[in-house]
């Protein structure tokens, strides 16, 4: 594997996704849709790859060990579009600030998960 690609998220494939996909009249449900495309199609690629997660130190065993892959959020999918230049910075702009409102009213995180289930999970275990 190149130098760095345990590092990389955006590989051509996914940019291509973003680029087919993207339309800003879509709802932040469909933006989930996009998401979590990028994030099956993410996978597929480390796995066709064979790209292991990159290395960390654990501070508490004192070894090192592989971390865990990051998913795609829904505001890295909003600054993938602004950094591939697929939306511009007025739109990019609105779709942070609907973002803000929508992940309040709906109390969710950047990953689509309820913020009050991670608060009872963590209680529960």
């Amino acid at each position: 594997m190149p130098a760095g690609q345990a590092h990389n998220t955006w590989f051509p494939e996914l940019k291509d996704i973003l680029k087919e996909r993207w339309n800003s009249k879509l709802t932040i449900e469909q933006h989930f849709d996009i998401v979590n495309d990028l994030n099956n199609k993410l996978t597929q690629i480390r796995k066709d790859l064979n790209i292991q997660p990159p290395m960390m130190w654990c501070p508490n065993c004192q070894k090192r060990h592989r971390s865990k892959f990051t998913d795609i959020s829904i505001t890295a999918m909003y600054y993938a579009l602004k950094r591939f230049e697929v939306c511009g910075n007025d739109e990019f702009n609105k779709l942070l600030s609907e973002w803000k409102k929508y992940s309040k009213s709906e109390n969710i995180d950047i990953y689509g998960k309820s913020k009050t289930d991670k608060s009872i999970t963590k209680n529960n275990d």
